[in-house]
């Protein structure tokens, strides 16, 4: 029998995820922002027939995408570059030709195009400088939702109380000083 002081605190993962998945349910935009480049994130394959998706964050599919996700492929560090403590990621592809299905959606297309910092100045959302693509609203700043930004800035501190996607944050942080790879930074003071 533990005693009062020994008693372990557990995490409800769950309820930490649902609630993540809430807050960051904001459009970034009024409208549709899909229809600005032809749902070039959100479409199940480039016109050269290469599959498309992404990668889901350490215990996102076990918590919210298992049975719903139904077209992924497991990726282990041993052949992937992956942080070391993870030991493998999800990575998932779109369900839909085009467009995609909001409430379906994992938390970095939720949040995109801001990514969760952690420094030595604390917790802040950045934008890269270096982008996959080059998507319009990155060039429509001032037309963001102050509710989306908001909502991504709580909802990536309701998930860093999970220590795995804490680290996950912590490695690509450093990684992104290293290569001095951040063009905008949001902290809990507004735009910098």
């Amino acid at each position: 029998m533990l005693r009062r002081d020994q008693v372990k605190t557990q995490i409800d993962y769950q309820a930490i995820f649902n609630r993540a998945y809430q807050l960051m349910n904001e459009p970034i935009i009024e409208g549709n922002c899909g229809e600005l480049c032809g749902y070039h994130c959100c479409r199940r394959q480039e016109r050269t027939g290469e599959r498309l998706g992404m990668y889901l964050l350490p215990l996102e599919f076990e918590y919210m995408q298992r049975g719903k996700a139904v077209d992924y492929e497991v990726h282990s560090c041993q052949i992937y570059d992956m942080p070391p403590k993870i030991k493998k990621l999800y990575y998932i592809f779109c369900h839909e030709s085009e467009g995609c299905l909001r409430d379906l959606r994992p938390v970095q297309c939720r949040t995109y195009p801001f990514e969760p910092h952690l420094d030595e100045n604390g917790f802040s959302l950045v934008i890269e400088k270096d982008q996959i693509h080059a998507c319009p609203l990155l060039n429509r700043i001032p037309e963001w939702r102050q509710a989306f930004i908001e909502g991504v800035y709580k909802g990536w501190l309701e998930l860093m109380k999970i220590p795995i996607i804490k680290y996950h944050i912590l490695y690509f942080s450093l990684e992104r000083n290293e290569m001095e790879n951040i063009n905008r930074r949001y902290t809990d003071r507004g735009w910098e």
